[in-house]
């Protein structure tokens, strides 16, 4: 690692203790996330999901990756969140300005039917869309095609 980067985490680690994280603990008497909500969102480190949802720990099961495409290591994940974390709900943040997708809406409407139609999930009945615009809106993107009631 670069004196550079070393300084990074260090910085990192400062930071940490001055914000508390520091004191707060695993909670080992409850695995289940709050919500009962699983949110796929895009890696950027633009996109601040705890705080845009008003997230504390234990609120909600949060997986993120490029793009925040669904893929089958993101489809694994949720499984596991649906089998040992309790989650019943999907919520999916795609965003505006990505540099991993070229049309993010679409993308999410993609990654919605995939999700709709995969076998390897418990539930896929509450699943919805969100596009996280430049100006910090969060505007649902819906599949083009019948959703379940």
């Amino acid at each position: 690692m670069t004196p550079a980067g070393a300084a990074a985490v260090e910085q990192l680690l400062i930071r940490r203790y001055d914000v508390g994280a520091a004191l707060t603990p695993l909670d080992l008497e409850r695995k289940e996330a709050r919500t009962g909500v699983a949110i796929v969102a895009c890696m950027d480190s633009r996109l601040g999901v705890e705080a845009m949802f008003g997230l504390r720990a234990g609120d909600a099961d949060v997986i993120r990756n490029a793009g925040g495409c669904v893929t089958p290591d993101t489809i694994r994940s949720l499984r596991l969140s649906q089998l040992r974390g309790g989650t019943r709900r999907i919520v999916l943040v795609h965003h505006e300005d990505c540099a991993a997708l070229g049309d993010p809406a679409e993308d999410l409407r993609v990654c919605i039917d995939r999700l709709h139609d995969t076998t390897e999930l418990p539930r896929t009945e509450l699943v919805r869309g969100f596009l996280y615009t430049r100006g910090g809106a969060l505007r649902e993107i819906r599949p083009e095609r019948a959703e379940n009631p």
